[in-house]
This record gives C-alpha cells, sequence and structure tokens, in this order.
C-alpha cells in the first residue's frame, strides 16, 4: 500500500513539472482542429456563389489525393436539377491533406456542373492532371450522407468482391482503420458503381486505387451554415482521426512497396 502511494506522488510531481502544453495539448489540439475546419468552412467555401474556378487544389507531398467534389452546391445534368452542398466535405479534405500531406481537391463555389456524377467534367480533368504529374497512387474521395442514414460512413469500393473493388491493395487497410467503429463499412449503400463518379474515374479510367466515403452528418458537421444543426465535437473528431490513420497507413504501404521493389531491381 505504502508503494502504491508512493508511486502516486512521484506521478504527480512528474507531472508538475512536465510543461503547460504538454499536459493540455491532447485536448487543445482536438478543439483546435475543430475550430479551424470550422474557420476554412465559413472562410473559404461558399455554397451558392458561382465560379468559373468552382474548385480548389493544393499540392501534397505524398502520392494520395483527397477529393472533395460536393463541397457546394452543383448542377446534377442527367436530373436537370441543383443539388445542395455536402458540407463539411471540402474542409475536412483541407484538413486532413494539413495533417498527412496529401493532396488535396475540392470544390469551393457554385459549380454548373455535377464532378461526381457528370462523366465528362473540368474537376475530373484537373484531376487526372493532378494524378498524373504527381503519381498519384490512391485517391480518397469525400462525400456527405443525410443524418438519417443508419450508418457513420459508408465506404464505395465498386464490389464487395476485393479483387473487382476499386481498391484490392488497400482494402484491408481501410478496414483496419474502421476497426470497431460499426459492424460493417463497405457498400452498405453507395458503392461508387455510377460511371461518372470519381472512384470510377480513377479506378478505370487512370488505373489507381480508390474508394468512395459517405460520411453521416452527424460526424461531420462541425456547425452547420445553414441552419441550427451541429455534430458531436468528439464524433467528428473521431472520424478525421480514422481517416487521418487510413492515409498515413496506405501511404506507408505504398512506401514499402516502392522499397520492395527497388530492393528487387537488378540495377
Amino acid at each position: 500500500m505504502a508503494k502504491w502511494i508512493r508511486g502516486i506522488g512521484l506521478a504527480a510531481a512528474l507531472l508538475v513539472f512536465l510543461p503547460l502544453s504538454g499536459r493540455v495539448s491532447g485536448e487543445e489540439q482536438m478543439s483546435s482542429i475543430l475550430r479551424e475546419i470550422r474557420q476554412i468552412e465559413f472562410n473559404q467555401i461558399n455554397y451558392d456563389e458561382p465560379s468559373r474556378d468552382y474548385f480548389g487544389y493544393i499540392k501534397g507531398h505524398i502520392p494520395i489525393l483527397i477529393s472533395a467534389p460536393h463541397g457546394a452546391k452543383h448542377f446534377r445534368t442527367k436530373e436537370a436539377r441543383w443539388k445542395e452542398e455536402d458540407a463539411y466535405t471540402a474542409s475536412m479534405a483541407i484538413k486532413l491533406g494539413e495533417l498527412t500531406g496529401a493532396h488535396v481537391m475540392y470544390v469551393k463555389n457554385r459549380a454548373g456542373e455535377d464532378p461526381n456524377n457528370d462523366v465528362q467534367t473540368r474537376y475530373k480533368d484537373r484531376l487526372k492532371q493532378v494524378v498524373e504529374q504527381n503519381h498519384i497512387k490512391f485517391v480518397l474521395d469525400l462525400h456527405g450522407a443525410g443524418k438519417s442514414q443508419p450508418f457513420k460512413v459508408d465506404v464505395g469500393t465498386l464490389s464487395n468482391d476485393t479483387q473487382k473493388s476499386s481498391c484490392p491493395t488497400f482494402k484491408g487497410t481501410i478496414a483496419e482503420a474502421f476497426q470497431g467503429y460499426e459492424p460493417q463499412i463497405f457498400n452498405q449503400r453507395f458503392s461508387a458503381r455510377g460511371s461518372g463518379t470519381v472512384t470510377c474515374y480513377a479506378r478505370k479510367t487512370l488505373g489507381v486505387e480508390s474508394a468512395q466515403v459517405e460520411i453521416n452528418a452527424k460526424c461531420r458537421i462541425v456547425e452547420s451554415k445553414t441552419s441550427s444543426f451541429k455534430a458531436d465535437g468528439p464524433a467528428v473528431l473521431d472520424l478525421v482521426g480514422r481517416l487521418e490513420k487510413l492515409i498515413l497507413a496506405i501511404n506507408r504501404q505504398i512506401e514499402r512497396s516502392r522499397t520492395e521493389a527497388l530492393l528487387k531491381s537488378p540495377f
């Protein structure tokens, strides 16, 4: 008992001499992430303001691209109707790019086309350039689902058969990042099979592995710009943390494969 008390005293003493930032940085950092995502959404994303340059690109330094093609209102040509923005997908993509070093493409203004549904779009043309010029190996495409959906995330990979999926190499890594998150994460409702989806385009046209992540509003909307809705902060942070972990894990996997290929090369 005396040893146990002395142990507590030592731990308390050590805590006193820790820098203040070391004692509170975890909580402060989490709050900072939420604030920064909100600031990006409020200051940089204009849901209903048109612009010819309706999307933005941020260069990264790892061979992964994060895409957010529905960050603002967009016109679905096939259905001749305007669709509302997937709020906070663009700001989340930007923040994840900062945290991981991934390249980021995101819609920031009202678009007169649907970057993810229309087969031929300016967004996809630019995405092709980014993929080819930066030797991108994986595209993570972020979307928003309504708060009434029965899932927190739905990862669309074209098929539940790993070899027929849009990410045969990285599907296991995705599953590991979401381990314990919910019972099923793949292809629950949004499988990304449509010929116009960024995921389908990346895989079948560009030959790059990809996955579409539909995120429930309860895990994404820090503070709505158009209503009183707010997601639970810890739920947003949990989701951001898992996506960050996923991106970094896939990058390590890419690096390992590259190293192994170099070691096997006779030159």
